[in-house]
C-alpha cells in the first residue's frame, strides 16, 4: 500500500530540488513480529517506516537508516530518544539533532518535509541578521517544538 499518490511524489521531488546536501534519516522502531496483541507496541511504528521509505526514493540525497528501539537502545540514549516511532534528522549542516517523534502524517507531513529541506541548507533560510545574532550563542539551546492541527 502505497501512502503517496502520484502527484504528491510529484510535488515533493519538486520541494527536494531545494535540497543542498545530503540528509540522514535516522528512524527507530519497534521489531516485526507476525503477532498482534492489542494495546501493546507501536501501532504506526510498520506505517511510519512505509511512509519514511517512500519519502527516501524521491531524492538521491537522502539516507535512511532504521533501528529497531529495544536492540540498538544504546544508540537510541545517545539520540535521546526514549519513545517510538522517533526520527532523527541530521546533516553535516545540523549541528545538534532534530528529533521527531509520532507519524508525520496529514498536517504534521508538510513539518516534515520541510525539516528536511532546513536540514540540507547551512543557513535554513535565516536572515543574516539572525546568523549573526544566533552565532553568538555559546551554550548549548533545548528547543521543543510541538506541531498539531489543534
Amino acid at each position: 500500500m502505497a501512502f503517496l499518490s502520484d502527484n504528491d511524489r510529484k510535488e515533493i521531488r519538486e520541494v527536494f530540488e531545494q535540497l543542498h546536501g545530503d540528509v540522514k534519516l535516522v528512524y527507530f522502531t519497534e521489531r516485526e513480529s507476525p503477532l498482534f496483541i492489542p494495546g501493546q507496541g507501536c501501532p504506526t511504528c510498520k506505517d511510519t517506516r512505509m511512509l519514511l521509505e517512500e519519502v527516501k526514493a524521491l531524492s538521491d540525497k537522502l539516507n535512511l537508516e532504521v533501528h529497531e528501539f529495544v536492540a540498538d537502545s544504546e544508540l537510541a540514549r545517545e539520540h535521546g530518544i526514549e519513545r517510538i516511532p522517533a526520527l532523527v534528522i541530521t546533516s553535516d549542516t545540523v549541528k545538534g539533532k532534530v528529533r521527531y517523534f509520532g507519524m508525520p502524517s496529514g498536517y504534521e507531513f508538510s513539518v516534515l518535509l520541510s525539516s528536511i529541506v532546513d536540514a540540507s541548507q547551512e543557513t535554513a533560510g535565516l536572515a543574516e541578521e539572525s546568523i549573526v545574532a544566533l552565532s553568538g550563542i555559546s551554550t548549548d539551546v533545548h528547543i521543543q517544538v510541538f506541531v498539531t492541527p489543534t
